[in-house]
């Protein structure tokens, strides 16, 4: 597979209290600042929602490939993520020390046991084909749920 290159522009004015706008050739166009939580602004979205929201969007694209190919009646998918940041007691660096996965998966009909099973199996690989998530270094907690239709 050929490299694959990706750009983002960000452009900052003013202090810490100010906010900034990301842009890229893909169609983001969006402002960003300091979160209410770090002592910033907040009115848009902040470095770590948007770090939260890559790893989800990867997240259901990948599942939604992995259900494709497998040819699992996966209708539609809802995630939520819940990153906890923590001042490691070492480096005294912030971080990400916990990511968790809420997963509600709604199918298309009833699912057979090994359709199920390929199914659950399939939320959990989810994380490790998606690249987002493997780029990053902390464990990811999966609670998945499943909403079956009929």
């Amino acid at each position: 597979m050929q490299p694959h290159s990706f750009e983002v522009s960000a452009e900052w004015r003013g202090d810490s209290n100010s906010s900034g706008t990301l842009s890229s050739p893909g169609g983001l166009h969006c402002q960003f600042a300091v979160p209410t939580e770090f002592g910033g602004p907040g009115g848009c979205p902040s470095p770590e929602e948007m770090f939260l929201a890559s790893i989800a969007s990867c997240y259901v694209i990948t599942l939604a490939y992995i259900a494709q190919t497998k040819k699992l009646p996966l209708q539609s998918q809802t995630i939520h993520i819940k990153g906890t940041v923590e001042r490691d007691a070492q480096t005294r660096k912030l971080r990400f020390t916990q990511i968790i996965i809420q997963l509600n998966l709604k199918v298309a009909g009833e699912l057979n046991d090994a359709q199920r099973e390929s199914l659950l199996k399939s939320a959990y690989d989810a994380k490790g084909f998606c690249l987002v998530s493997n780029s990053v270094r902390e464990d990811i907690q999966f609670h998945i749920e499943t909403q079956i239709s009929q």
